[in-house]
């Protein structure tokens, strides 16, 4: 393992007084904790949470200035609160924030120069590594009380997130202010824009304390309402794309301002907490000038999924935002405590089980070179709690999941691979002929399958796609494309075919409304009159089960829909037909699939969101009740299974929540990491290898050939056997130590409870050493050298080499015998 940085993000609650021995000890207690974490990085980097941000606006460039910091917990400025409220509702620390140090009072500018100092030096003396100190900007209410923002300068908090009012926006401008300033000794003039007045504080406040870079929180200059849908384009009924331009240029110009007036700033972002298309979908989000021109830190990714579980728009959001890169850097950030708000997520959201660990760090990229990508840096939100402790349990817990997930991260491209337009979105919204609507619903889609269930976890950007398609580099060959409709025009398209003319799958997902012709044509589709309202569904895949029957119906939107359903055949259209949608006597293709001459097959899902009938106020996508309609996402899912991917579901009622899975490659090997909102369920899994084995597990065989597994919360198994046989029974999966020193380390898998079965086996091709197979029905590691290994039978798939073994009953073993 090697990490380019590791940050540990830190609040100024654990510094319970002033002092500069309680500076001391609570710098050497984090140091130490973190250790051996921070011994596996090139740097170390402290981002401190002293306040909200308000302490560099206000920041006159007097040492002894006093600011307010975080020692609330709860909402520390205002919100509105319950009209005449019981005693009992004054405990909801949202309206009524609690200090967390009673006697707390401002700090001075002095006292945070000197911790400052204080961190590098108990720094360089217990990581020996170079210390980065990072300052934080955020745009909310929560973290410190901020006469600045909410009584001096409201103007510039034109977002409305936790009440009107309450988020600062990065296009806003201010008002005049005649007071001192660091950066405006005279005075803030009218029509100063945030970005350049920000920049010219931190900067400042940069020289003065001994800062090295800034980070933007919540979405800061991603968009004007970052912790929701709606935005300059797009109000939840409506887009308005005649805004887009708009939108773009007040975007740009917060970029823009910020750095003429800090060209040399280092800059960290946290990004929304949704993807790259909803960015630039809902705000004309300029991500690709950001990455360009500026070349800010790629967005973290969220750590949202720990609230409401949305772990499919977390995985999908960061892909969108590393298909590109603006240099090396690819952090990874994880959500261990909360400085603010009573939860210490390893502890009680997650409850010590690393579901949004695994999952998330098999997420992987392809770079220009064909090479597999992955995080490179971690951050930790936060080492310390809300109350101000360091617990020596977290780090304990959470530095060995590190380990193993970065040890054994993705250095292959998983089997599905999504081909991202990061420059196409920009186009789509920001051209002649804007589609706001388009990218939305392709957007949301995507991530609503990925919270269904769909393994989709590496990402390669159309630029990239088409660069390794002309090379012919092979990377991608034999992988799943999943794409979006609109992407698939002029040289895309060109790549797209070439991967088809090999023989290769793609899923298509999507609308017909604006879709480039060739991808109409390939797909034998046309748009007819929309429909929307409560449509029927068939599903003639073979999907998800349950005991009482999955709702048949599901509403079209016309703003989460392109205006509603167009999706028919075209003259002559030979398709499979794999889903429909009924209303009124009109039908409409939902998902369809087609096989090509010469083997490829081609899939298409038309995108349909989850929502509700009713429109409710507020800024988050409103959902379906659970169990109230057809999950339509899950349909892509199908369609993998259909292409050989097979990870179907057995519920308890069609509100249980399914699976989330990611599939990583490393080492030959397949990881499934999974989490499980909902521990009932039963997975029916099949490839096209067979049943993957998880070592050391036990797989039942049912009598349709699938694998049945009962995966619990968090669920993370190493899979190298795969098996396909006629008959049912119990397949077992041991791993074996190496026991003599004829075998390499690797020690053994022995695979027992077989009937007549065809196995394939994954070697780990850094073991070195030579494969051995021997199989007989009472074959043992005591007796293995009296048993003749048999010949190898090698394969060479997409997925890298295995062996092959045929018509094998009662036990074999899998060996490296050692050079």
């Amino acid at each position: 393992m090697h990490l380019k940085n590791v940050t540990l993000e830190l609040s100024s609650k654990p510094f319970r007084d002033d002092s500069e021995a309680m500076m001391y000890a609570v710098c050497r207690r984090m140091f130490t904790q973190w250790k051996p974490l921070t011994d596996t990085a090139d740097i170390v980097s402290v981002m401190l949470w002293t306040s909200d941000g308000s302490e560099i606006f206000e920041y006159s460039g007097d040492l002894s200035q006093t600011f307010e910091w975080a020692y609330w917990a709860g909402c520390a400025n205002h919100t509105p609160c319950p009209e005449n409220a019981t005693e009992r509702q004054k405990h909801q620390t949202h309206h009524y924030p609690v200090k967390v140090i009673p006697d707390a009072a401002p700090r001075s500018y002095a006292w945070l120069k000197r911790l400052i100092e204080v961190i590098r030096e108990t720094g360089a003396e217990i990581a020996q590594k170079p210390v980065r100190i990072g300052a934080t900007y955020d745009n909310g209410p929560e973290f410190a009380v901020s006469k600045f923002k909410y009584e001096k300068h409201p103007e510039i908090c034109g977002g409305h997130t936790m009440f009107a009012n309450s988020v600062v926006t990065c296009t806003a401008r201010f008002h005049a202010d005649s007071e001192r300033y660091a950066a405006y000794p005279d005075g803030i003039p009218e029509g100063t824009s945030v970005g350049t007045f920000l920049a010219k504080q931190y900067k400042a406040m940069e020289k003065d304390l001994g800062f090295d870079y800034l980070w933007l929180s919540n979405g800061m200059g991603f968009g004007t309402e970052t912790w929701g849908i709606t935005g300059m384009l797009f109000d939840k009924h409506a887009f308005h794309p005649e805004k887009a331009g708009e939108a773009a240029d007040r975007m740009l110009s917060f970029w823009k301002d910020f750095f003429d007036a800090y060209p040399e700033c280092v800059v960290e972002t946290r990004g929304s907490n949704y993807s790259a298309g909803l960015e630039i979908a809902t705000d004309a989000c300029p991500i690709r000038e950001l990455y360009g021109k500026y070349r800010i830190a790629p967005p973290v990714n969220s750590p949202w999924a720990a609230l409401n579980f949305n772990t499919g728009l977390e995985i999908v959001a960061w892909m969108s935002h590393i298909a590109e890169l603006p240099d090396d850097r690819l952090p990874f950030r994880y959500y261990i405590h909360d400085p603010w708000f009573c939860n210490s997520p390893w502890l009680d959201r997650y409850a010590r089980e690393p579901w949004d660990l695994y999952p998330v760090l098999a997420v992987s990229r392809i770079d220009e070179n064909g090479r597999t990508v992955t995080a490179n840096s971690v951050a930790l939100l936060s080492v310390d709690s809300t109350w101000g402790e360091l617990p020596d349990q977290v780090p304990r817990e959470v530095i060995p999941h590190l380990f193993e997930a970065f040890d054994r991260a993705p250095d292959q491209p998983s089997p599905l691979v999504w081909v991202y337009p990061f420059d196409e979105y920009t186009d789509h919204v920001r051209g002649a002929n804007p589609r706001p609507d388009i990218v939305f619903t392709e957007e949301m889609f995507i991530g609503e399958c990925v919270q269904e269930g769909l393994p989709l976890n590496t990402v390669v950007s159309t630029r990239i796609f088409r660069k390794l398609t002309a090379e012919k580099n092979p990377v991608l060959k034999g992988k799943i494309l999943v794409v979006p409709v609109s992407a698939a025009d002029g040289a895309n398209m060109d790549a797209l075919e070439s991967h088809l003319a090999s023989g290769g799958k793609i899923l298509f997902y999507g609308v017909m409304q604006g879709a480039p012709e060739r991808a109409k044509a390939l797909l034998q589709l046309r748009a007819d009159t929309a429909v929307s309202g409560d449509v029927s569904v068939e599903n003639r895949m073979k999907g998800d089960v349950c005991p009482d029957e999955f709702p048949s119906t599901v509403h079209i939107l016309p703003q989460y829909s392109c205006g509603g359903l167009t999706e028919v055949p075209s003259e002559g259209a030979s398709f499979l037909t794999r889903a429909v949608a009924r209303i009124n006597g009109a039908e409409r293709i939902l998902a369809l699939s087609r096989r090509l001459e010469n083997g490829a097959e081609i899939g298409f899902v038309r995108a349909v969101l989850p929502a509700s009938n009713d429109v409710w106020g507020g800024r988050n996508f409103d959902y379906a009740k659970d169990g109230e309609i057809f999950p339509a996402p899950r349909l892509l899912r199908d369609l993998a299974g259909e292409f050989g991917w097979q990870l179907a579901c057995a519920l308890r009622s069609p509100e249980s929540k399914v699976p989330r899975t990611s599939i990583s490659r490393h080492d030959n090997a397949f990881f499934f990491s999974m989490y499980t909102p909902d521990t009932t369920a039963e997975m029916h899994v099949n490839t096209p290898y067979g049943v993957p084995l998880a070592i050391e597990g036990e797989t039942w065989i049912d009598e349709s050939g699938s694998g049945v597994w009962h995966p619990e919360k968090s669920w993370r198994r190493e899979c190298r056997c795969f098996v396909k046989q006629p008959e049912s029974s119990v397949v077992s999966l041991k791993l074996q130590p190496q026991s003599y020193p004829y075998y390499s380390r690797f020690g053994h898998l022995m695979c027992s409870g077989l009937k007549s079965a065809e196995i394939r086996f994954f070697p780990p091709l850094s073991a070195g050493g030579t494969p051995e197979v021997v199989c007989a029905p009472d074959v043992g590691i005591y007796n293995i050298f009296d048993k003749t290994p048999i010949p190898l039978e090698w394969e060479q798939t997409p997925d890298g080499p295995c062996i092959v073994v045929r018509n094998v009953s009662g036990r074999v073993i899998f060996s490296m015998a050692a050079k």
